[in-house]
C-alpha cells in the first residue's frame, strides 16, 4: 500500500510498508539533486534518536529517500491542523526538548558541525508517543571543525525563521539554528504561525518574534497571556510559558553572538521540565564560552 501523506518543497512522501516494516518514502524532484545527496550525506553520517533515522535510497530513475515512519505528522499539523486536541503545556516542553537534543547533536557532538538551515514546526515529527524527530536535512550545510561560520551564495530557508544577519549577508552558522529554534518555541507558547497573516482591518504580516518582543520588552510583561495558545484554555503554568519565551528571547536576539548554543539550550529545557527545580534566563549568560 502507497499512500502520499504530505508535500514539500523538493518532492512528495509517501507512507509504503517494505518488507513488514513501516516506511516513508520522499520522491525528490530531479532538479532537487543537490539536496538529495545533502540529506544523505547528513543522514549516512549521523545518528541520534531525535533525528528521523534514514533507512535507505535509490537513484533509478527517479531520487528516493527511504526513512523511519513517524506516526503522529509534524508540529505545524498539531498546533494548527484542525481535527487535533491541543497538545497538553508539558508535551510541549518536552517536544521543544527533543528537538533541542537534536539538533544540539549535531553541532556539539559530530565530527564535523552540521547546520539545518531550515528548522521549521513542519519540519519537527511527533512519534506515537509525542516525542519529536528533527527531520528534512535537504539545505543542511557542514562546517569543518574550528570553523564559527560559513559563508553562502545561496540563500536558503522559510521566511519568519531566518535571523537577520543571515537575510543581510547570508553567512551561516549554528546561530542560524538557534534562531529558527527561538522562533519555534514561540509557536508552541502561541500555536500562531512564524509569520502572523494581516487580519480584516487589512494590518500589514508581522512576525512572530515581532510580536512577542512587543511584550516581553515591557518592564512588567504581563500582556504575555494574550499570546498563549487559546486551545490551552487556563491549563498552563504561566511562570513556565514565561521562562520558555525568555528563552525563545534570548535565542532570537539580534546579535548573534549573544544567542545561547544548543547546548545551553538543552540544559535550560531540563530544568524548566523539572517542576522542582527553578531556572532563570539569566544562567543561560554565566558560561559565555558556550555561547
Amino acid at each position: 500500500m502507497v499512500l502520499l501523506i504530505g508535500q514539500g518543497g523538493f518532492g512528495a512522501v509517501y507512507y509504503a510498508e517494505l518488507r513488514g516494516e513501516k516506511a516513508a518514502i520522499k520522491k525528490m524532484d530531479t532538479q532537487a539533486a543537490k539536496e538529495f545527496l545533502a540529506e544523505l550525506r547528513v543522514l549516512t553520517r549521523v545518528h541520534h534518536s531525535n533525528l528521523v533515522r534514514l533507512i535507505g535510497c535509490c537513484v533509478e530513475g527517479s531520487l528516493f529517500l527511504v526513512y523511519e515512519y513517524i506516526e503522529n505528522g509534524n508540529l505545524s499539523q498539531h498546533l494548527r491542523g484542525s481535527g487535533r486536541d491541543p497538545l497538553p503545556w508539558s508535551k510541549r516542553v518536552q517536544i521543544a526538548l527533543d528537538s533541542a537534543r537534536g539538533l544540539e547533536y549535531l553541532h556539539e557532538h559530530t565530527d564535523a558541525v552540521y547546520i539545518h538551515r531550515d528548522i521549521k514546526s513542519a519540519n519537527i515529527l511527533i512519534d506515537k508517543n509525542f516525542h519529536a524527530k528533527v527531520a528534512d536535512f535537504g539545505l543542511a550545510k557542514l562546517i569543518e571543525v574550528g570553523s564559527k561560520s560559513l559563508p553562502t551564495r545561496r540563500f536558503a530557508g522559510t521566511f519568519g525563521y531566518m535571523p537577520p544577519e543571515y537575510a543581510r549577508c547570508g553567512g551561516v552558522s549554528t546561530k542560524v539554528d538557534v534562531y529558527a529554534f527561538g522562533v519555534v518555541i514561540y509557536e508552541l507558547i502561541s500555536a500562531k504561525e512564524a509569520v502572523v497573516r494581516a487580519d480584516s482591518s487589512g494590518s500589514e504580516p508581522r512576525g512572530l518574534v515581532y510580536l512577542f518582543d512587543e511584550v516581553l520588552n515591557q518592564p512588567d510583561p504581563k500582556d504575555l497571556w494574550k499570546l498563549v495558545d487559546p486551545g490551552l484554555g487556563d491549563n498552563y503554568p504561566l511562570d513556565s510559558v514565561r521562562k520558555m519565551a525568555q528563552l525563545a528571547k534570548a535565542c532570537t536576539h539580534e546579535n548573534k553572538e549573544l544567542r545561547p548554543s544548543m547546548q545551553s539550550i538543552v540544559v535550560a529545557l531540563m530544568t524548566l521540565s523539572s517542576s522542582t527545580e527553578d531556572w532563570d534566563v539569566g544562567s543561560l549568560y554565566e558560561n559565555q564560552a558556550s555561547i
